[in-house]
């Protein structure tokens, strides 16, 4: 395939939350853990933005949301609990295939450009945490342009910011709904099989559908 520009949802797809969800299954066992407080983060995320409640900060809203998920069950989660979550998430790692896969498609002459609903200090603390400051071209957040993932403004300024036509672009992300949106502006799309991550038959089905970013760089480098 001719190399074009890769753009990574960070959150899940590219870094592995698992230490933040131990965390918040210890802290909120009777409301559901973090599959309810990281789904009630991203409802939050998209509510405010479709609503025009105006931008309000990730972290902020993935306090909010603990706080809020705390309150509907029986957990009484220490008053330091969510300032423990916020380190956790601060130094999240890359899943141990996506270095080696990223540095394979710069090599091939791909552009990498991270995407991601979290604030810019957030990520690029996590990018260079994880050793990958050199694999990206680009490392962006939505907070440039105040709006939240799967609005269009965010896939439209990476695109904007790597120069890149939305059909030599591919959108990689482990969820349905940030590949929704994606292809809304016309960018190719391609889904990582995370554990416990599954496509809805809401949406078309993605060009690519692999199990990790070694797969997908056998398949974008094939």
């Amino acid at each position: 395939m001719t190399p074009g520009t890769a753009i990574f949802d960070m959150n899940e797809t590219t870094l592995d939350l698992a230490p933040v969800r131990a965390l918040v299954d210890d802290y909120l066992p009777a409301a559901g853990g973090f599959t309810v407080w990281f789904q009630r983060l991203l409802q939050l995320s998209m509510s405010t933005t479709t609503t025009g409640a105006g931008f309000l900060e990730f972290g902020a809203l993935a306090r909010d949301a603990f706080a809020a998920v705390a309150e509907s069950a029986d957990d009484n989660p220490p008053g330091d609990a969510f300032a423990t979550v916020g380190a956790a998430i601060a130094a999240i790692k890359p899943y141990p295939e996506v270095p080696a896969a990223m540095e394979r498609l710069k090599e091939a002459g791909w552009q990498l450009v991270a995407l991601t609903n979290s604030g810019q200090a957030m990520v690029d603390g996590q990018v260079e945490g994880g050793g990958m400051t050199e694999l990206f071209d680009h490392v962006l957040s939505v907070e440039s342009v105040q709006t939240y993932k799967p609005a269009a403004a965010p896939y439209d300024y990476a695109l904007s910011v790597a120069q890149c036509d939305p059909a030599n672009a591919w959108m990689v992300a482990c969820h349905d709904w940030d590949l929704a949106g994606a292809r809304g502006v016309g960018m190719n799309t391609a889904f990582i099989e995370r554990s416990a991550m599954s496509y809805a038959p809401t949406w078309d089905a993605p060009e690519l559908s692999v199990s990790d970013f070694t797969a997908l760089a056998d398949a974008l480098l094939g």
